[in-house]
Parts: structure tokens; sequence; C-alpha cells
């Protein structure tokens, strides 16, 4: 199985091993490009499944346990964050800016998953 290609550059630029062929029997995924149940492919019998889109995960099988990440908005943290993108020291992956009155279809786009980096909403 080969999925998407990822950004192989900036993935290693991160520290992180990189492959774009999924071997099998891989003890977990985490699935932040959204795949789903694609996604589920690799994962030995009994190993993990982790997602980003809490109730819309894959239907667990082979003894697969699947969970996904639940976040809350912390305002100090992603202060921090936002000044430290901006001041180059944390790596960010933008799909697209687009303008305010676009920002319902970037919604939707985002929904359909697939995405490499997110959209920026431009006032």
């Amino acid at each position: 199985m080969v999925f998407l290609p990822v950004g192989e550059e900036f993935v290693r630029g991160l520290g992180v091993d990189f492959t774009a062929h999924a071997e099998p029997e891989w003890d977990a995924v985490v699935d932040p490009a959204q795949l789903d149940g694609r996604a589920l492919e690799p994962v030995r019998d009994g190993g993990a499944y982790v997602g980003l889109r809490p109730g819309l995960e894959p239907a667990g099988e082979r003894g697969i346990s699947v969970a996904s990440l639940v976040t809350a908005s912390d305002r100090t943290r992603l202060a921090d964050l936002l000044a430290r993108a901006a001041a180059g020291d944390l790596p960010t992956r933008v799909h697209a800016v687009v303008p305010l009155d676009r920002a319902a279809d970037a919604h939707r786009a985002t929904a359909e998953g697939g995405l490499r980096g997110r959209y920026v909403i431009r006032p």
C-alpha cells in the first residue's frame, strides 16, 4: 500500500523517519491525514489506530483498538504556538490562504480529509 505523498523533506526536517510505503504489521498508526479505514490496513492484529476526528473513526477490526484525540482550546498555549510559528521556530504546513468569504469552502474541503497542511483564513 502506498499512501499519498506527505512531504518527505518536511517530515524528515522534524527529525522523523519517513516512508511512503506502509508495510504490514505496524504496532500503531496515527491518522492525521484522515485516511480512516485505509490507515487500518498496515496495523497488525491487536494493534492501535488513533484518528483526529472524534465520532468518525473507522470500525475496529482484527482486534485493533480505535480511538480519536479530543482537544480543547487553550488561549495561552495557542498564543505561544502562533508566536513560535511566526518566528519560524515551529514548522507549519499551509494548504492554502483563502479570504473570509471562502471559509465555508475551506471547512468543507477540510471535512473531506486528505489535506497536506491547513487552510489559513484571511480577513
